[in-house]
C-alpha cells in the first residue's frame, strides 16, 4: 500500500531530521526555564489555545472517530465529519494563483484504505519502526492522496499532522499554523505529491522529493520561532534591568498587581509605574482594570 520499504534516508534527509530535533530540544528547554516563550504575542496566544485543545488527545492512538470529530471542528458545515459520498479531487493553489488538481481515492475506497493508514500509523509510532518525521510525513501524503472527505482536506491534513507532532514531543508545532506554510509553498507541495501519487501508482515508489517537501515545510515552521526568539530575546536583553525582572516575574504568576510588582522586585513605584507603561507599550504586557482594580499579564 505504501511501498515504505522503499524509503531510502539521504544525507539530505538526515540532515533536515536532525535540524527539526535540534530545535524540538531547544523548544523544550525554553519551555521548562524561560519566559522566553511568553513574550511571543499572538504567537504564544495560538500555540496556547491549540495545546490546550490537543492535550486531551496526546496519549490517545489516532482514530477514525478522532479525524471525523477534528473535520467537524474545523470545517463546520453540513458534510462535516462524514467521508465523501461522491469523487473529488485534492485542490491545491499554486503560486501563480492557478489550481493543481490531484485525482483521489473513490468513495468505497476510502474507508478500507482510511482504516488500513491508521493502524499503519499508530504501529509505526508505537513500535518507533521509523524516524517519527518520516512517519508523520508518509501519513500526510497518504491522507493527501485519499482525501477521504468532501472538502477540508488539506487543512485537516495540516491539522493532523501538527497533532502528530504534538503527540511525538514535537511540542512547539502548535504555535506555527502548518497550513499557512503550505500554503505558502503551493508548487513545491503540488509537484512533489503528484511526483509521489505517480510513483505509487506505477508500482515504482518513491519518496525522496516528498519527504524533502515535507520536512523543508517543517525547517520553515521551526524556523520561524526561531527567528521569532532571537528577536525577543536580543529586545529583552536590551530591556531596563527593572523591565526585565518584572517580566521574569511573571514565570511564576499569571497576573500580578502594582502593589505586589513593588514588593517583589523591591523598586520604586514611579520608577516601576514608568517600566509598566513602556512594557505595555512594547506589547510584552497587558493592563486590565481600573485604579485599585487594576493588574497586569503578560500579552
Amino acid at each position: 500500500m505504501l511501498g515504505i520499504e522503499t524509503i531510502k534516508i539521504t544525507p539530505e534527509i538526515l540532515i533536515q531530521a536532525c535540524e527539526i530535533d535540534e530545535f524540538k530540544g531547544i523548544w523544550s528547554a525554553l519551555e521548562t526555564y524561560t519566559t522566553g516563550l511568553q513574550v511571543l504575542s499572538e504567537v504564544a496566544e495560538f500555540g496556547k489555545n491549540f495545546q490546550r485543545t490537543l492535550i486531551p488527545l496526546k496519549e490517545q492512538d489516532l482514530t477514525v472517530k478522532i479525524i471525523c470529530e477534528l473535520h467537524k471542528f474545523q470545517i463546520k458545515n453540513n458534510t462535516a465529519g462524514a467521508y465523501k459520498i461522491t469523487s473529488n479531487q485534492l485542490s491545491i493553489m499554486k503560486e501563480d494563483g492557478t489550481f493543481g488538481l490531484l485525482d483521489t481515492a473513490t468513495p468505497e475506497d476510502v474507508a478500507p484504505l482510511m482504516n488500513k493508514l491508521i493502524i499503519w500509523l499508530n504501529d509505526s509510532l508505537k513500535h518507533k519502526s521509523m524516524h517519527p518525521l518520516i512517519t508523520i510525513a508518509v501519513f500526510t501524503s497518504v491522507f493527501l492522496q485519499i482525501s477521504p472527505f468532501t472538502d477540508g482536506n488539506m487543512r485537516i491534513a495540516c491539522f493532523l499532522s501538527m497533532l502528530l507532532l504534538f503527540k511525538n514531543g514535537y511540542v512547539y508545532a502548535p504555535y506555527v499554523p502548518l497550513d499557512r506554510i503550505v500554503n505558502k509553498h503551493g508548487d513545491f507541495v503540488f509537484k512533489t505529491l503528484k511526483h509521489n501519487q505517480e510513483s505509487l501508482e506505477t508500482g515504482q515508489p518513491d519518496w525522496s522529493k516528498w519527504l524533502d517537501c515535507f520536512l523543508t515545510l517543517l525547517q520553515e515552521q521551526a524556523g520561524t520561532l526561531r527567528t521569532r526568539l532571537n528577536t525577543k530575546n536580543q529586545e529583552m536583553s536590551n530591556l531596563p534591568t527593572l523591565s526585565a525582572k518584572i517580566l521574569t516575574l511573571f514565570e511564576q504568576h499569571e497576573r500580578l498587581q502594582m502593589k505586589q510588582i513593588i514588593k517583589l522586585t523591591n523598586g520604586q513605584r514611579s520608577t516601576i509605574k514608568l517600566r509598566l507603561q513602556e512594557l505595555i507599550n512594547d506589547e510584552y504586557l497587558r493592563r486590565h482594570g481600573q485604579a485599585r482594580s487594576t493588574w497586569y499579564s503578560l500579552v
